[in-house]
């Protein structure tokens, strides 16, 4: 996708008449990305997911412009992803991570291990862990779990952890995609 596609789609996504539950654009790119690390086929219910509401609820044209653009930026992520480079992430690490893009990034990539804990399964399940800590901090969905407000306590290894996410990205989709040995 284009940068002006990504603003255009950006822009869709912040009208007013989205539903309240609609993801910006770094939550459906945090959205996206997961789906594909865990092999999820892009459809119409993950679409609906997204934006909060069914396709069927759209204007005809504007459902067809965000499944299409949508598809794109799933296919975008995984030939990055494939490439072996780190993936362009949508925002700027930060450890002022509340109410940041990068949260709001994490959220949508957390939305989808909530909805498919099987998929987020692996024989190397300390590894898995470890690469998706950072992702699970920033989201700041475990902030009142107690080993989590010890990492808040300590932004030099909150900021090491928040810049890494585009590398574990790679590190994680080659952990689930690489042959075994």
């Amino acid at each position: 996708m284009t940068t002006l596609d990504i603003d255009q789609l950006a822009d869709w996504l912040e009208e007013e008449e989205r539903h309240e539950d609609c993801f910006d654009i770094h939550g459906l790119h945090g959205f996206l990305t997961a789906l594909f690390m865990c092999g999820e086929s892009l459809d119409d219910d993950w679409l609906a997911s997204a934006i909060g509401q069914p396709l069927t609820e759209l204007p005809e044209q504007e459902a067809i412009s965000f499944a299409n653009s949508c598809v794109q930026l799933y296919k975008d992520i995984s030939d990055e992803l494939y490439s072996d480079s780190d993936l362009t992430v949508t925002f700027e690490p930060t450890v002022d991570y509340q109410n940041s893009d990068m949260e709001a990034w994490c959220q949508g990539f957390m939305e989808v291990v909530f909805e498919l804990p099987d998929a987020w399964q692996h024989k190397d399940e300390e590894q898995l862990a470890l690469l998706l800590l950072p992702i699970e901090t920033a989201s700041g969905f475990f902030a009142d779990e107690p080993d989590f407000k010890t990492l808040y306590k300590q932004p030099k290894l909150l900021k090491q952890m928040f810049d890494d996410i585009p590398e574990l990205l790679t590190d994680m989709y080659l952990l689930f995609h690489a042959p075994s040995k």
